[in-house]
């Protein structure tokens, strides 16, 4: 299934404080077919939209007020052991290989993209979970 299909098909929550990178994010997401979006400015506020919204796909930064992203993802995780959002996790400061495999195996994160965020650098975030 392309991207498009499974993008429209999807609720996504954006999580980042930056207006300009949140701006960036949701035109690449709209550019690739997602059209139920929502935007969370704070750690906190991702974890409660998630748990109300119940999106299925996070683009979450990883240094968001209140709380950090790593901790916001494990937040999610356990809100409910069926809901299991696809999680994508966007940084401009952790970008060692080691990071990546710690925000894997120990948050749940299921993609890594260092900013700058690119309209192909989140497609091929988003096909590797979302097509399978």
């Amino acid at each position: 299934m392309p991207v498009e299909d499974v993008a429209t098909a999807v609720r996504v929550l954006v999580a980042e404080d930056s207006r300009r990178q949140c701006a960036e994010l949701v035109e690449i997401l709209k550019t690739l077919g997602a059209r139920d979006i929502r935007i969370a400015n704070t750690g906190h506020e991702a974890i409660r939209m998630a748990s109300q919204f119940r999106p299925n796909l996070i683009v979450l930064d990883g240094l968001l007020p209140g709380m950090h992203g790593f901790e916001v993802a494990r937040f999610i995780r356990g809100i409910d052991p069926a809901y299991q959002p696809r999680i994508i996790f966007t940084t401009a400061i952790y970008k060692n290989v080691r990071y990546e495999n710690e925000a894997r195996l120990k948050y749940g994160i299921d993609a890594y993209v260092v900013k700058p965020v690119t309209e192909e650098g989140l497609r091929m975030a988003m096909s590797r979970k979302l097509a399978a």
